[in-house]
């Protein structure tokens, strides 16, 4: 009893509980509304990847309006990965889904905690990890956007950063392991935070640098990241090499366009106001956003403090490490601010991948980082218990409010899978990794595996799974005979056993058609992966058998025991 009671009057203790508060609308009602109603589906339908043996899991079935499609050679996997570890002990979709946003949500406050404790000490780091748990743009991404994938991006920087500092203070195995891992779980969570986070990374390591001149330390770095690149490689790879193979054009026009979505300084320094809507392209007398996107006033403040910390800390000429820190992390919010604007236009346009990114808001993901670290510097200059408890009493006063949906919804995992729920699950989102060879979306639901186009033909004892279906035909007269399946590379389908020719470009839905004559046939068909996709696979085992490797090399004593033997064997 004594230790809980002194657990409880550390800063930290009390930091997280409060954080962990911002969680109570997933005890309230089973469900709630967000933008991005699909984690649901999605995980449901990893669930039959996993169950089918689809691993890596790249097509899925249902989705695309029941026509299926390569969701997850695009979308990035990790969080469903781990969703469907929960789901298979479970048997429980909602709740797998909302430990699905729990994860990244208390691991963001863990590992701001650890970094910033590196720095402003342990009252400090349980202000930053307070700030960052409580940022509005962390309740915009749980609680309106739905934005799973930012989530898992916002748990990774903290930890990027964290095992940068430690493989800065000490170059070890275990310190290489972590900063890959943390690599390796950004890469896998959210390739647009990535684009956007690698930069800011390198240099940062560009900075560590200068202060001890170590190549080693840079070396270390090199081969973390490699080791990343080669541990996603299933995913990150095919998402770039295959990017072709579906419709990523309607990501970045019309409403996606970078264009529309620009934010003045006062949205971001300003404005208070919350609400569950869209971002829309403000004008004078035009629509106003329905959502917001501000910094933050208490974040705003602290960032102002921060500065004022550095400059007493540059006249005393102590403890540079912090001061080049806070100077540092002051441009990366200013540059991101900056990206935000209109005026960043120009930048957006000579660099075209940037396009992608579709909001130039999605760069408060990395305001809300920095000004968070920041939040707790100004412990470098004073200990004061009242300061700390006045930072957190106004940050939970400003934004508790912002943590919580629009609404509840009273619902079940069966209705959530069923009747009308069912349609629009499945139909959302239906062109956002669309084949290529699909020159339009379907109007409707698929009504059945098979369309018999012409002939007279009986078609028997239809079985399909995520990426595979195969059947029995009895035709009578010559017939032509449409599947209500997408074609995508590697769609391969054998008629007894022999490679068939597949039609697909002669209908808008780019749907598998096969012509067979009379007789009785039995029909095959199977997603192979490309030659792309074979690589990805075997670089991502090969990762992992290298961290299989390297893991207990960390431990001192095996260090030993592999030296004494070495010592022998010579």
């Amino acid at each position: 009893m004594n230790n809980l009671i002194k657990l409880v009057k550390k800063p930290v203790a009390i930091t997280f509980i409060l954080s962990i508060a911002l969680l109570w609308p997933l005890f309230v009602a089973p469900y709630f509304t967000h933008h991005d109603d699909v984690q649901v589906i999605r995980l449901y339908e990893m669930d039959k990847c996993i169950k089918d043996l689809q691993i890596p899991c790249r097509w899925v079935p249902d989705l695309g309006g029941q026509y299926g499609y390569p969701l997850f050679n695009y979308y990035a996997p990790l969080p469903y990965y781990v969703g469907e570890i929960f789901f298979l002990l479970t048997n429980n979709l909602i709740l797998s889904m909302k430990v699905m946003f729990v994860i990244p949500f208390i691991a963001s406050f863990i590992f701001m905690y650890l970094l910033a404790k590196k720095f402003w000490g342990e009252l400090g780091a349980s202000v930053s990890a307070l700030f960052y748990s409580y940022a509005p743009y962390h309740a915009l991404d749980f609680y309106v956007r739905g934005a799973m994938g930012e989530l898992w991006a916002l748990m990774a920087f903290p930890a990027i950063f964290y095992s940068l500092f430690k493989l800065f203070e000490k170059k070890s195995i275990g310190n290489i392991l972590f900063l890959t891992l943390s690599f390796s779980v950004l890469l896998l969570s959210h390739n647009l935070s990535t684009m956007i986070f690698i930069p800011f990374v390198a240099i940062f390591t560009i900075f560590l640098y200068l202060f001890k001149r170590d190549n080693f330390f840079v070396l270390s770095i090199l081969a973390s990241f490699t080791l990343a690149i080669v541990l996603s490689s299933f995913y990150f790879i095919p998402v770039i090499a295959e990017k072709d193979f579906v419709h990523v054009d309607t990501t970045t026009y019309g409403y996606f366009h970078y264009t529309e979505h620009f934010k003045g300084f006062k949205k971001l320094f300003l404005d208070r106001s919350w609400g569950w809507g869209q971002s829309v392209r403000e004008v004078p007398g035009g629509e106003r956003d329905g959502i917001s996107f501000q910094i933050g006033w208490v974040h705003v403040l602290a960032w102002v403090i921060s500065l004022f910390v550095a400059k007493r800390l540059w006249s005393s000429k102590t403890n540079k490490l912090a001061v080049a820190t806070i100077i540092l992390t002051t441009i990366g919010i200013m540059f991101a601010i900056f990206m935000v604007n209109p005026r960043s236009e120009p930048i957006w346009k000579a660099i075209p991948p940037l396009e992608f990114l579709q909001f130039p808001w999605r760069f408060l993901i990395l305001i809300t980082f920095f000004i968070s670290f920041l939040s707790g510097s100004i412990f470098l200059l004073t200990r004061s218990k009242k300061i700390w408890l006045l930072l957190m009493v106004a940050v939970a006063l400003f934004n508790f409010s912002y943590f919580r949906p629009e609404k509840f919804i009273y619902t079940s995992n069966q209705e959530l899978l069923q009747g009308s729920n069912w349609n629009k699950q499945i139909m959302r989102s239906i062109f956002d990794f669309l084949p290529i060879y699909a020159k339009e979306p379907p109007a409707t639901l698929a009504e059945s595996n098979y369309q018999i186009l012409t002939g007279e033909a009986s078609i028997k004892d239809f079985n399909k799974g995520t990426n595979w279906f195969n059947f029995n035909a009895d035709v009578k007269t010559h017939t032509i005979l449409r599947l209500s399946q997408y074609y995508f590379p590697e769609w391969i389908i054998k008629i007894d056993g022999q490679v068939a020719n597949i039609e697909y470009k002669n209908n808008t839905l780019g749907l598998m058609t096969l012509i067979l004559g009379e007789g009785e046939y039995r029909i095959e068909g199977r997603l192979f992966d490309t030659p792309v996709r074979i690589l990805s696979n075997w670089l991502s085992l090969i990762g992992f058998v290298v961290i299989l490797i390297l893991f207990p090399l960390q431990f001192k004593r095996i260090q030993i025991w592999i030296m004494y033997y070495l010592k022998r064997a010579g």
